[in-house]
């Protein structure tokens, strides 16, 4: 006697018989009538597609430079650092925290706007504004990093009231 298989059973056993086939493989699925696929791309936005144009700008070459055309004047930048703290914070009387932080973007922001018109070309400018409270304490500020001791280097300036203490340090570092 022969035993009968139900066909649900033959279709499901010939679907975990078969390989799995890839979501990139649709060209090479057979198709059954009746059964679709559904894809979906989302357009970019009017302003995504600004970022993808073309904006003309010229590639060049390396030109393997290993010292820098002007060095880093720490003579020029601390000047500016020392004004630019001393104008934003001298007519403070009040520390506020909420009004500290944005001051302290602000100062750094426009430190470095002005350290580039110093014009050092091929170097990569960080500026870093240090403001706190003055509460009988101590404060020691200390930084490090890697870098190369005979290109890289930085200029720092500290302003000090009644209610609080700053301190402002721009690096330069330089790419070769």
């Amino acid at each position: 006697m022969a035993t009968k298989v139900e066909p649900r059973l033959e279709a499901r056993s010939g679907i975990l018989g078969k390989k799995k086939s890839s979501f990139f493989e649709l060209t090479r699925r057979n198709v059954k009538a009746g059964s679709s696929y559904v894809s979906m791309a989302c357009a970019p936005s009017l302003e995504d597609l600004e970022d993808y144009e073309h904006k003309g700008e010229v590639e060049v070459e390396n030109t393997y430079r290993m010292e820098p055309p002007k060095r880093f004047v720490v003579e020029h930048v601390q000047p500016i650092i020392h004004s630019t703290l001393e104008k934003h914070l001298a007519d403070l009387v009040i520390y506020d925290a909420s009004v500290i932080g944005n001051l302290s973007k602000c100062i750094a922001g426009e430190v470095n706007e002005q350290v580039k018109l110093l014009d050092f070309p091929r170097f990569k400018l960080i500026c870093m504004v240090y403001i706190g409270e003055k509460r009988d304490q101590d404060v020691q500020l200390g930084s490090r990093c890697l870098w190369d001791s005979q290109r890289d280097t930085f200029a720092s300036a500290s302003y000090e009231s009644s209610v609080l203490f700053a301190s402002a340090t721009v690096y330069g570092l330089y790419y070769e």
